[in-house]
């Protein structure tokens, strides 16, 4: 429809200084007329005469503005407007205690007033938009089917993407859906000169009702998100509430299913609480952590009640509890190769006498320092990461089942490892059969105390290794697998070992006598630990490589080793997984990248597999990076925590020896910023709707309260443009009225 409308426009325009100049000319003019008329007695005369002059005057300065006449044709058009869904993962949350979420409000919303809608789409050109960190286009569909979960809400960055979509003036209203819970940065500071030069309405429609009246979160955890094995770390959990007062709860945190620690805290008045708890984890590698209170009645948002947090847990040095129990070359080597590791603490305590030694003084002359039974295997036991007892008989030094058991407890629920070496004092030697240290070594000892010459051997033997042995890291002093074997086949001789009853089947034998009696074998104990090595010959190795330019022995790499299988370190594995973050966003694809550290010819398959939060297991693809490098991607469709497993698949994969696999977790959880309280302001909505010149409504309202415009936009398609001063009768007019100044002025007597 078109429609035609004339009006009065000046096509020269004048500015501030031209628009002075001629304001002064026209009092100069006005003034001149008033002196000169001054002689005439009738002011209706006078009057006349100035009025002839100044209309004269206006004239002159009409032909300088150049006077048209603009007849302009409108074409109607539909208005534009901006329907724009908040997409933030907060809009998942209830409105009211046990209600449907708000986007689900939003949609009932659509639903119970599609009259009002279905009238939007005849008269407007609607565009739909979701947003969350930034903008854009979808559709009602997509709407309506898909779940928020973006990790922020940013209403100034919405707008502003908004404005740049259109030119000014184009967009013509907004209708925003939100609950307001904005964390962007454009709010953070002063916001009015950014509104005022917003060139279109704001219509905001809140997705809840009200601000939210009760409700008690954790805010955050504040720690390191590195720790030290076995040191204590300290994490702060800040709690925050609204609507409660001293009221007393309780907050754990776990490790999985695993209760780690417990403590209680009463709600301060002024709502905020930090709960200390103390971490000492007691292995290596990545843990996940949970804190969470209990859902309080009358509690509207729950899904803020818990935290969860990824801790890499590394090794600082490897604290080692050393008790020998009498002098010896082993001893004494042993000793110089753990103070030599710059990897190890090292505590030592020496038994320089037995008991039944014949000595010619009195027991304090002797006595430097009592053994700190009850100390070490109290609650110092904890503190160490690997106890070595060499050669060592508890029996006369007040050790009794009840410090072994606690050693036993060490290593089964503490995660700690525990090494015996070989000699006259030691294994069955030692009488240990029976005792609780004998459930957790990897041989199997007599319970019964044999005689000493049916538990000890003094022969010498030549070290062989076992097929696992081969295979296994803490056996690879060399790098490459034909070397190393041959090298450990050229080994000294070792002379004496323990007999034992036989090696239990779980364990690993490393090394055995020509014979198959065991000298070398590894175990695992639940979640710790243990070695055996049957000799107090071992120092004899110390000597090969030495002085000969190596960086270090055998008999140093072998020790180093072995306490790094002790501790379970990663860097003895032979394949390795990691991820780029701990935690990561939903729908956010998780990178892995796996690396391989070969070790002889047969390298094997590698698989890797994902374990999800809800138990499903799914292998990955693997994609070729370079020849020992590899990457994939996990899809994070679910929050929890997801287990990453990689393994090679090849000979040394059923040896059992830990090096062959690897495995990490990393979390997927609701963003804290859209979960932690307060997740609605409706305050923001209606700043944001009176300072645009828009409307503010909820959900419970009707929509026509917006006041939005359904008129058509008419909008200028042409139009043509006459000038006026070039006429005649323009000109005639002019000198008419100068004329009669003129002629009046000598009729009346003036010259």
């Amino acid at each position: 429809m078109q429609e035609e409308v004339e009006r009065l426009v000046f096509l020269n325009r004048i500015g501030i200084l031209e628009g002075a100049l001629i304001l002064l000319l026209f009092l100069l003019v006005f003034y001149g007329s008033i002196r000169a008329t001054k002689r005439l007695k009738s002011s209706r005369k006078r009057v006349i005469l100035i009025s002839l002059r100044a209309l004269s005057f206006l004239l002159i300065v009409l032909i300088i503005l150049n006077p048209a006449l603009r007849t302009e044709t409108y074409q109607e058009e539909k208005r534009r407007l901006a329907l724009i869904i908040d997409g933030s993962w907060s809009m998942s949350l209830p409105s009211v205690e046990d209600g449907a979420s708000r986007i689900q409000g939003v949609r009932d919303f659509f639903k119970k007033h599609k009259d009002f809608f279905g009238e939007l789409e005849e008269n407007f050109l609607i565009s739909y938009y979701v947003f969350d960190k930034s903008i854009k286009p979808v559709s009602l569909n997509f709407i309506n089917a898909n779940e928020p979960n973006g990790t922020k809400t940013d209403i100034g960055e919405a707008i502003k993407e908004l404005e740049k979509n259109y030119n000014a003036g184009e967009l013509d209203s907004v209708i925003l859906f939100s609950d307001g819970a904005d964390n962007g940065a454009v709010f953070k500071k002063p916001s009015d000169e950014f509104l005022k030069n917003i060139g279109f309405p704001i219509n905001a429609v809140s997705a809840a009702s009200g601000d939210i009246p009760r409700d008690i979160w954790i805010d955050g955890v504040k720690g390191s998100e590195v720790a030290f094995m076995r040191y204590p770390l300290s994490i702060d959990v800040v709690i925050k509430s609204k609507g409660f007062k001293s009221l007393g709860l309780p907050v754990t945190l776990k490790e999985g299913e695993n209760i780690v620690s417990t403590s209680e805290f009463v709600i301060d008045p002024n709502g905020y609480n930090k709960v200390e708890f103390t971490l000492s984890p007691i292995s290596l590698g990545r843990k996940i952590y949970t804190v969470s209170i209990p859902v309080i009645a009358g509690e509207t948002i729950r899904e803020n009640n818990q935290k969860s947090f990824a801790i890499d847990v590394v090794i600082d040095k490897i604290r080692v509890l050393h008790v020998a129990g009498s002098p010896s070359w082993d001893v004494r080597f042993l000793r110089r190769a753990l103070k030599r590791n710059p990897n190890v603490d090292l505590v030592s305590f020496f038994i320089l006498r037995g008991v039944s030694d014949m000595v010619f003084a009195s027991q304090n002359e002797l006595s430097l320092i009592p053994f700190p039974v009850d100390e070490l295997f109290g609650n110092e036991l904890s503190s160490f990461d690997v106890v070595v007892f060499q050669n060592f008989d508890f029996r006369p030094y007040g050790i009794f089942g009840y410090h072994l058991g606690k050693l036993k407890e060490y290593v089964l629920e503490e995660g700690g490892a525990f090494f015996m070496i070989g000699g006259e004092s030691s294994f069955d030697s030692g009488s240990y059969g029976g005792t609780p240290i004998s459930e957790i070594l990897p041989v199997e000892l007599n319970p019964i105390p044999p005689l000493i010459d049916e538990t000890f051997s003094a022969e010498k033997f030549r070290a062989k290794l076992t097929p696992i042995g081969i295979r296994h890291p803490v056996m690879r002093v060399t790098p490459n697998e034909k070397v190393n074997e041959e090298n450990w086949g050229n080994m000294p001789e070792l002379y004496g070992f323990n007999k034992v009853e036989g090696i239990k089947p779980e364990a690993l034998p490393l090394i055995v006598t020509p014979q198959g009696e065991p000298i070398f074998a590894l175990t695992k104990a639940k979640s710790g630990r243990v070695a055996s090595f049957l000799s107090d010959s071992l120092w004899e190795w110390n000597f090969v490589r030495a002085g000969e330019g190596e960086v270090s022995s055998y008999y140093d790499t072998l020790w180093n080793r072995m306490l790094l299988w002790l501790v379970n370190d990663p860097e003895l594995k032979d394949i390795r997984v990691r991820t780029e973050k701990t935690s990561y966003d939903l729908k956010e694809k998780a990178k892995l990248d796996i690396r391989r550290f070969a070790y002889g010819e047969n390298e094997g398959e590698i698989k890797a597999s994902v374990i999800y939060p809800d138990g499903v297991a799914k292998e990955l693809n693997l994609e070729k990076a370079s020849p020992d490098s590899f990457t994939t991607e996990v899809e994070t469709d679910r929050y929890g925590v997801y287990k990453v497993r990689v393994e090679t698949k090849g000979e040394e994969s059923n040896l059992d020896t830990d090096a062959g696999s690897d495995e990490t977790l990393f979390l997927v959880e609701p963003p804290i910023n859209e979960i932690k309280s307060p997740t609605v302001d409706n305050g923001l909505l209606k700043s944001l709707s009176e300072k645009t010149g828009g409307r503010f409504i909820t959900i419970n309202e009707n929509p026509r309260g917006l006041g939005i415009d359904f008129s058509p936009k008419r909008i200028i398609s042409g139009y043509r443009t006459e000038v006026i001063w070039d006429k005649p009768w323009f000109f005639i007019l002019i000198a008419a009225l100068l004329s009669s100044e003129w002629m009046l002025g000598r009729r009346w007597g003036l010259r």
